[in-house]
């Protein structure tokens, strides 16, 4: 199967080198801001194609597109009509973007989105039971300096290199947050999306002491209830992404060549 990696950061980086070394895969297409040697980072690279940006004829010349940008990649990715094509996969590991385009993405009729289960567990159990859901909310607690970067301290008074002791940043709804927290939170769009549940709400916890990013979702309903708590340690490389959120997009990977298939 033919792949092209939107974004060449830890988590693209991490992805290419397990699609060069799986035979089921063929790595085509890698999209980056920045120009790369494919020489300097191996050779097992040479024959892939890089490129500064996403066009029609990449998307037209691949099976699965694996987005690990930003959000505003999603965006420009559901801009481009050859998007909507019977046969193409898209893995998206933003999915604050997804949230942001839910009108766009109802148009779409014949690609499959894929939404990795990233740093959290459940999603799967929510989702079976999304019809009967009466309250579900999301508790993340971070290290502050996983924090650093996001729009909401722009205008708040908070200053994260203070924080001596566990302190709540934030509670508010899935819009709010994506937009405040938008390299944090995409667990929350990922939430909305097993779920279906437009009231969705998200306490943002910073906790000095903490060395993972920990993930506690309750959710109730006729069901029963379902409580889960996620402790990721953060990437070695990037403190704003849990390794999970890696191995998740991996497991995906596996499942297409796999007789038996958990979903």
């Amino acid at each position: 199967m033919r792949v092209a990696i939107i974004g060449f950061g830890n988590i693209g980086k991490y992805l290419a080198e397990w699609i060069v070394n799986d035979p089921g895969f063929e790595l085509r297409y890698v999209v980056a801001r920045k120009e790369i040697d494919a020489e300097k980072i191996g050779l097992k690279y040479k024959s892939i194609k890089f490129r500064k940006e996403i066009t029609s004829e990449l998307i037209n010349d691949v099976d699965i597109i694996i987005e690990c940008a930003n959000k505003e990649v999603v965006s420009q990715l559901l801009k481009f009509e050859e998007i909507d094509r019977i046969g193409l996969k898209l893995i998206v590991i933003s999915t604050g973007g997804l949230y942001q385009n839910k009108e766009v993405i109802k148009r779409l009729k014949n690609c499959e989105i894929v939404i990795p289960v990233g740093a959290i567990a459940g999603l799967d159990a929510i989702k079976a039971v999304n019809d009967e859901i009466t309250s579900i909310n999301l508790k993340t607690t971070k290290h502050p300096k996983s924090l650093e970067g996001a729009p909401f301290f722009d205008q708040s008074e908070i200053d994260l290199s203070s924080i001596n002791t566990v302190q709540t940043i934030w509670e508010g709804r899935v819009d709010e947050a994506i937009s405040q927290f938008p390299k944090n939170i995409n667990v929350a769009a990922s939430i909305y999306f097993a779920s279906k549940c437009e009231d969705l709400t998200i306490k943002i916890v910073a906790d000095p002491n903490t060395s993972s990013n920990m993930h506690e979702i309750t959710c109730e309903g006729g069901f029963g209830k379902i409580y889960t708590r996620t402790e990721n340690k953060p990437s070695p490389t990037n403190p704003k992404t849990s390794f999970l959120a890696v191995k998740s997009v991996v497991s995906i990977l596996r499942n297409m060549n796999s007789s038996i298939k958990i979903n």
